[in-house]
């Protein structure tokens, strides 16, 4: 008897012990990230229940302020997807885009959001996610003008930039052979001239010009062909594999929903080219 009430209790033993190992390894219900062993930067933003997120705030479609001063956007729209998947709130810092990669990279913030460009210069020091946007340079031109494939198409127009931007007067230099090169301080001094006839054709990026067109320019478009496209991710520090991990789990199970065409449509009108 005694031996037969050892055994039973041996079988039950064993039986809690499989059924906890099943449960320790089996994914989360809830779809969210299983963090019960997250190292790092992960398990600290566990703790807190919060991830900081750096941001210039100002940089539509990717970022900016709404009429209620909150941030919107796709890059905002990334955010949120990426802390519901975490389980925690969302923390904004708003700074000058140039101190947000030395800001990460000394641990001031967990994450950058603001249009980043991943770059293979910025590979040398950052880590970057599954990308979450997909920009190039594109002409901007009247539905009524003819000609235009691609920015290469500006030679012989009076065309339109703004003033050392690397989606637009540099590449616009770069091609040459137009009418006349019009610079500006910003987008929407050069958004307003083309509407008034001033320039034939604005070079800038495709994300921007989409946003700007459905806004406000509904009679323009953009070239059907673009150059020197750039993907756009989430910025982290190097060396946080379970941050990035969490991170590109919560973007690729989004995408796998259609999230990615879906934000792009919602801000642009349009879908990404990649």
């Amino acid at each position: 008897m005694k031996k037969q009430t050892s055994l039973v209790l041996v079988l039950i033993l064993s039986l809690v012990l499989l059924i906890s190992a099943c449960s320790s390894s089996a994914p989360a219900a809830n779809g969210k990230a299983d963090v019960g062993n997250a190292k790092g930067l992960l398990a600290d933003i566990k703790k807190r229940g919060t991830i900081v997120i750096a941001t210039s705030g100002n940089n539509a479609p990717t970022i900016f302020p709404n009429e209620k001063n909150e941030l919107v956007g796709i890059d905002a729209d990334w955010a949120k997807i990426i802390a519901d998947h975490l389980g925690v709130k969302i923390e904004w810092k708003r700074m000058d885009f140039s101190g947000i990669i030395p800001g990460l990279m000394t641990g001031n913030f967990d994450i950058g959001l603001s249009g980043i460009g991943v770059t293979e210069e910025r590979l040398k020091t950052m880590d970057f996610s599954e990308h979450i946007a997909y920009d190039e340079v594109v002409a901007v031109y009247n539905k009524k003008t003819t000609g235009i494939n691609s920015p290469e198409d500006i030679k012989g127009r009076i065309t339109g930039v703004v003033t050392g931007s690397s989606n637009g007067d540099a590449p616009a230099r770069k091609i040459g052979g137009y009418k006349e090169l019009k610079t500006y301080p910003g987008q929407a001094e050069a958004f307003h001239d083309l509407q008034n006839g001033r320039i034939e054709v604005m070079v800038t990026g495709k994300m921007l010009a989409g946003h700007w067109i459905k806004t406000e320019g509904k009679d323009y478009m953009v070239s059907p062909k673009g150059m020197e496209g750039r993907k756009l991710a989430v910025a982290m520090k190097q060396g946080e594999p379970d941050l990035k991990n969490a991170i590109n789990e919560a973007i690729l199970a989004a995408k796998k929903q259609g999230k990615y065409e879906e934000i792009a449509q919602k801000w642009l009108g349009s879908t990404f080219s990649q």
